[in-house]
This record gives C-alpha cells, sequence and structure tokens, in this order.
C-alpha cells in the first residue's frame, strides 16, 4: 500500500479531499481509463443545464467540442509520465451546445486503476453568453424569463403538432420559514431534491422554472395528477425537516395555451400570469382562483396588453416635470419626469401601468419612448438658449434587454447635443438579474456624460445589493424612510446610516416625500443633500417649467429659512436632536 491509498480511498477521508477541491472549482470529475466519467459533482446544473446524471457514464471527449477534445487528449496523454495535468483552458458543451469555458486540472494515480481525477472551474469573465444567468445556481432550474422563453417554445411546438400540454403551478408558502431551520447543507439538498423531482416530470426533464423560492413552474404532457405531486413533494420536506411535519403544498394544472393568441402574445401573458402568481398579487388571490379563473385571467392579460400597446403606440400619455431641489439653497437641481396616463380605463394609475408592462416583460418600448419624448423637449428647450437637467426612469427589467439597450444607444446618438442633459433613473420596482451587465451599460452611459441615479433605494430586498454592485452618481432615498424619520429616533438613525454610506461611496442623496419644511430640515440635517416632493413643487404637465432648473423653487428658500419653525416645532425639533 503507497503513501497516498489511505488518502483517497476510505469514504470519511474521499469526502475530505472533495471538499478540498470544491473549494477551488465549480465540478469534479473521475475518469477511468477509457476516459469515461465515473464519478461527477458540483454545479453541474446551474453552469452546465446538465443534470449529473446526463454527465455520469459519458465518454469525456464527447463532452467537449471537437478542438477542445483533441487539446484534452493531448494534455492527458503526458500524463502518462508526470502523473499530473498543468492548468489548462478548456471549453465543455451545455445543454444547448454552447462552448463554456473552463480551466481544467487535474492527475492520475496508477495505484487507482488509471484513474484521472480533474477539476474544473469556470471563466465566467469570459463566458459570452447569459447561460450562468438563465438558470438559479442553488438549484439548476431555470430563472423566469428563460423559463418563459423555453416553455413558449415548447407550448407552441405541441399546439402545431395539435398535442395537449398543461402548465402546471406548484407553491410553497411556508418553505422558507423550513429553510431558515436548516444547516447550509441541508438547504442545498433540499432545494436540490425538490427541483430533481419537478425536473423530473416537465417535457425534456428541463422544462421546468423557479420563480422565487417558494414558487415554481412546469410544462408537461396533458395528463399528471396534482394531488400525487403535491404527496410528493410534502414528502420530501417532511424527510428534510427536523420536526417531520413538511410545508404545506399548492398546485394547480392549467391549460398551457388555451387562446389563439400569437407567439409573442401568448410568451407575454405566461409571464405575467407566472408573475401574478409568484407574487400572489392581489389580496384575494389564491391558487384555487387562479385555476379557477384562469381563462378570464388570460382575456384581462390579452386585454391590458392591447391597451398598454395602444397607449404607447398612440402616445396617448403625458409628461409631468417634478423639480429636484437643493436643500442648502434652494436652487432647482434637475427635474423628473413623470406620466400621466389619459385612458384610465384599464389602467387607475401610472403605477398600475408601468407594473403591468414590467411583470408583461414589455415595458422596454414605453421606457424608450419617454427617453424620445424628453429628448424632444430638451431639443425645443435648447433652441431657447436653455439647458436643464431631467431624469428618465428606466426599469430595471429594460437594462437585461439588449433590444433595449441598442435601441437606447441608437436614440442618444441622434441626440448628441442634448444627451448630456438626461439623468438615467433605475428603478426597483422590477429585479434585474445580471447586475454585472446592467453595471457596464450604466458606466458606459456614465462615461459619455450622462449622470445615473438609484430610485426608491430602501424598499426591495435587493437595494443594497444593488448599491454595491451598480455605480450611480445618485440614490434616491424612498419617502417611507423620510416619514419614518420625523416620527421616531430609530427612523432618523436609519436615515443617517443610509445617508453617511452613500457620503462614504462618493454617493449623492435625494429624499423623497418632501412636504414641510420640518421634513426638508430633518434630511438636511441627516446628511441628505437633495430633496423632491410637494413642499418644492408638484409634477407640471407645462414642459415650459424645466426652464426653471437652477433657479429657486418658489416653495422654498433653503435651509436657512427652513429652521425658522414655529415655538411647537422648534420644540419638535429640539426633542428630535437631543
Amino acid at each position: 500500500m503507497t503513501d497516498i491509498e489511505p488518502i483517497i480511498q476510505p469514504r470519511m477521508s474521499r469526502d475530505r479531499f472533495v471538499a478540498f477541491a470544491f473549494a477551488a472549482s465549480d465540478i469534479l470529475l473521475e475518469l477511468d481509463a477509457s476516459g469515461t466519467v465515473v464519478f461527477v459533482d458540483g454545479a453541474t446544473r446551474g453552469i452546465l443545464g446538465r443534470q449529473m446524471e446526463d454527465i455520469h457514464g459519458k465518454l469525456f471527449f464527447d463532452l467537449l467540442p471537437e478542438a477542445d477534445a483533441t487539446i484534452a487528449q493531448t494534455v492527458m496523454a503526458d500524463m502518462d509520465k508526470k502523473h499530473r495535468m498543468d492548468k489548462t483552458e478548456i471549453s465543455v458543451k451545455n445543454i444547448y451546445g454552447d462552448a463554456v469555458p473552463f480551466m481544467m486540472s487535474g492527475f492520475r494515480l496508477s495505484n487507482l486503476q488509471n484513474h484521472t481525477y480533474l477539476a474544473l472551474s469556470v471563466l465566467k469573465g469570459d463566458v459570452s453568453t447569459d447561460l450562468l444567468f438563465r438558470r438559479d445556481f442553488d438549484t439548476g432550474m431555470l430563472k423566469t424569463q428563460s423559463f418563459v422563453e423555453i416553455a413558449n417554445e415548447k407550448i407552441q411546438a405541441a399546439k402545431e403538432r395539435g398535442e395537449d400540454v398543461k402548465l402546471t403551478l406548484v407553491g410553497l408558502p411556508d418553505l422558507k420559514t423550513l429553510l431558515d431551520q436548516l444547516s447550509e447543507e441541508a438547504r442545498a439538498a433540499l432545494m436540490m431534491e425538490i427541483s430533481d423531482y419537478i425536473r423530473s416530470k416537465s417535457i425534456d426533464g428541463d422544462t421546468a422554472g423557479i420563480l422565487d423560492p417558494e414558487s415554481y413552474s412546469f410544462v408537461h404532457a396533458g395528463t399528471g395528477e396534482p394531488a400525487k405531486l403535491v404527496e410528493d413533494i410534502i414528502k420530501i420536506t417532511q424527510k428534510a425537516d427536523p420536526m417531520g411535519k413538511g410545508v404545506a403544498v399548492e398546485a394547480t394544472t392549467l391549460n398551457a395555451n388555451p387562446g389563439a393568441l400569437t407567439k409573442t402574445d401568448s410568451a407575454n401573458a405566461l409571464l405575467y400570469t407566472l408573475n401574478q402568481f409568484a407574487h400572489r398579487a392581489g389580496e384575494d388571490f389564491t391558487i384555487e382562483s387562479l385555476s379557477g379563473g384562469y381563462k378570464k385571467l388570460l382575456d384581462e392579460t390579452v386585454q391590458k396588453m392591447s391597451s398598454f400597446k395602444q397607449t404607447v403606440g398612440g402616445h396617448d400619455f403625458k409628461l409631468a416635470f417634478q423639480p429636484i431641489v437643493d436643500l442648502k439653497s434652494g436652487l432647482i437641481h434637475h427635474y423628473e419626469v413623470l406620466v400621466r396616463i389619459n385612458n384610465q380605463e384599464t389602467f387607475k394609475n401610472p403605477f398600475e401601468f408601468i407594473t403591468f408592462g414590467e411583470q408583461a416583460g414589455i415595458i422596454g418600448d414605453f421606457d424608450l419612448l419617454m427617453c424620445q419624448k424628453v429628448f424632444e423637449v430638451l431639443e425645443k428647450t435648447a433652441n431657447k438658449g436653455n439647458h436643464p437637467l431631467v431624469a428618465v426612469n428606466i426599469s430595471g427589467k429594460s437594462l437585461g434587454s439588449m433590444l433595449f439597450k441598442d435601441a437606447l444607444r441608437r436614440l442618444i446618438a441622434l441626440n448628441q447635443r442634448t444627451r448630456k442633459q438626461m439623468i438615467f433613473e433605475v428603478t426597483e420596482s422590477s429585479k434585474i438579474e445580471d447586475l454585472a451587465t446592467a453595471n457596464t451599460f450604466i458606466q458606459e452611459m456614465r462615461e459619455q456624460g450622462n449622470l445615473c441615479c438609484l430610485d426608491d433605494f430602501g424598499t426591495g430586498e435587493s437595494s443594497f445589493e444593488y448599491l454595491r454592485n451598480l455605480q450611480v452618481d445618485f440614490i434616491k432615498i424612498d419617502g417611507s424612510y423620510v416619514r419614518e424619520s420625523l416620527k421616531t429616533q430609530r427612523g432618523r438613525h436609519m436615515l443617517k446610516a443610509m445617508a453617511g454610506l452613500c457620503r462614504d461611496l462618493n454617493v449623492t442623496t435625494i429624499g423623497e416625500m418632501v412636504e414641510d419644511e420640518k421634513a426638508a430640515a430633518m434630511l438636511w440635517e441627516s446628511g441628505v443633500k437633495f430633496g423632491q416632493g410637494y413642499l418644492f413643487g408638484k409634477p407640471d404637465i407645462d414642459e415650459n417649467t424645466i426652464i426653471n432648473c437652477k433657479k429657486p423653487t418658489p416653495f422654498y428658500q433653503g435651509i436657512m429659512r427652513a429652521k425658522k419653525f414655529d415655538k411647537k416645532d422648534r420644540a419638535w425639533w429640539s426633542a428630535a436632536n437631543s
């Protein structure tokens, strides 16, 4: 027995060896003397879209593009002499046939039947496709947008063949509570077991998506029993639960494409339905109501899409401009552009209009049109010798679209005279999946002269993740923090902490919903530089209002005047800052 055998062969030692290898690698493989994969572990699903079972038993070289297979055979032949492999860049084919680049290292032991042990580390910075962002890393399941694209393809193909396919939605509303009780290893194992089970029920074993950690969906043939699926998933959670209780599971199966929709409208309707399910939109929304009223929901979705497109195509809305003011001087720094919908029969307010556009995946057209309309206004004011700064909202969903970004670049190229007057305000109402790519585009805009702002900071779960990954010029603190700072000491501490963090990051802060001078004073004392709210001016549909940029607002004369409170307010101010 050699010195190395006791390290490799006992099970506990082997597990420890694997753990060390994983510290530096994403995928581990063991090949027998013929090059066949006899052991595989790691993030094969998240990176390659492949189940580990799909790789086990395959000839390793068949998993590689032809040129890379030749490279692998050459470097492995050299291992007959020195037993170790120098680090080698190599690509592995993912489930779609795309080449994903890895750094490969390995060794071979003659006393272990000449088996080869390979460690693959993905070269994430060199991946040209968005594969790493199409899937949830923990489960390997498709993320919502990617699932919609693939599911819609399957649905349309089945429709053309006259086959019946169904869409099943699965909800585990208490799963997060159970996950919080488990160790990191147990959490990962449970999520994988749930996703493996759901994927196994889907068409081709990979037409399943994760909407959020408690909501899933998959497309399957027109058979299957939701009751059996619910029972099986409950058993999976019971097995993982230290108390053996598990969690409640709800499921409903829907006709995947009941109407004569176009391919695009079908995908948008599907995306909207999934978002409604994942967010349980509406007080009365239940999985039962979705199952019973799916056809109605689909009809309403199609009608809303038609109304949305008519509003955008017919430019059936107005621009409204609200000032953002320097709290110290009272000067208007820039204006935010808001939208006012003319036809409010379908959408009661702009928030409903924009939220629907995001959830249905069609907000990009509206965002682009808003930029176009604002450029037209800026061109008019430039002809009159005025050059105001104006902020335009862009959905995080739009930043994830290459088509939108290319179209915006073309629009900016046509408006070079006024382009630097536009501030891009990224809204957090729709989560940005690929923050690195979004930041690359934001930096491109900043380098060419556009200021960028992160809107509604503090309202979403991703706020600090955005601040960490997106380099911007402004942060707009949500009005709820401003109101809370006027009520409690804790609220004031929170506001000061946010402003201090942004100051350290060289990011300028803007406070929302400033309705009186007390709020303005509180913001200034907390370190916030700018304010927005009714104190400084309501949104105005008169586009000529923006010529007042860099001038004092008539409603507020700066922080010195704001401190001239009456006796009651002075007592409040003293108590608030004691």
